[in-house]
């Protein structure tokens, strides 16, 4: 009577956290119960390889453009949608500008909880800062588990048109919470603009931690009230060996 309930208590983030701790020293031995789960994220790793593949890409062809000339000079508005532009702007005047910040957050509707704080610092056009901060939290029956993810990374904002902009970065992670691991991570992502007040973003970020990933994949429909935006958006979490994904309510305000 007690095993089966044990085994059913385990939490989806605890799952996740013991598949992140693992190493090429403790894999081996766990090799025959990872297996079983492979058909469920065979999806997942194509979706990872395509974007692995995208990154790889796109950072070759936008490097490449430094040596030659690179892109076009372009400002900033002081929010998307000044001047019937979005982010950036090729008409400049006395209000637009060269840097920007970014503060944002989200809820996961989810029977996992996420919350999402993220924030954007760009002190130049073409470069960046983005630095956010996930934490997911589980209750069972028996037990309870939470688990918080804070990346760092520098973009390069190498397409920066009035209505869409494409970027790529590179950075860190830090999975805490029995983990306790820093790992290596790329991003990269679009904004478009394709009519007031509304605008599209898509992003992907991958992050390597021992010998597993955190992927995080991003949709979101946003609509614009002058420097503050209401979004939402389908977003899916690939934490270690378990996924986690679903609708998501935000909130971001443009400084």
């Amino acid at each position: 009577m007690f095993v089966p309930c044990i085994m059913f208590s385990q939490t989806k983030l605890g799952k996740a956290k013991e598949s992140l701790s693992k190493t090429s020293k403790s894999s081996g031995s766990s090799s025959s119960s990872s297996n079983s789960s492979s058909d469920n994220d065979g999806d997942f790793d194509f979706v990872s390889a395509f974007f692995e593949s995208a990154f790889l890409e796109l950072m070759y062809y936008s490097t490449l453009g430094i040596a030659f000339g690179g892109g076009d000079y372009t400002e900033m508005n002081p929010y998307p949608y000044y001047n019937n532009h979005g982010e950036f702007t090729n008409d400049f005047n006395d209000n637009t500008k060269r840097s920007s910040i970014k503060i944002g957050g989200n809820y996961l509707i989810n029977r996992i909880n996420g919350v999402e704080l993220n924030a954007v610092l760009k002190p130049i056009p073409i470069a960046g800062l983005d630095v956010s901060y996930l934490n997911f939290s589980e209750s069972t029956l028996l037990n309870s588990e939470s688990l918080n993810i804070t990346s760092i990374s520098a973009n390069y904002y190498r397409v920066r048109e009035n209505n869409f902009s494409i970027w790529w970065g590179i950075g860190g992670t830090y999975v805490g919470k029995e983990v306790d691991t820093w790992g290596f991570a790329y991003n990269l992502g679009v904004d478009i603009y394709p009519v007031k007040p509304i605008s599209l973003h898509l992003g992907w970020r991958q992050s390597f931690i021992n010998d597993n990933t955190v992927d995080v994949f991003k949709s979101q429909v946003k609509y614009h009230i002058k420097r503050a935006a209401l979004y939402t958006g389908y977003h899916n979490y690939k934490l270690g060996s378990e996924t986690i994904s679903g609708l998501i309510l935000g909130i971001e305000y443009s400084f």
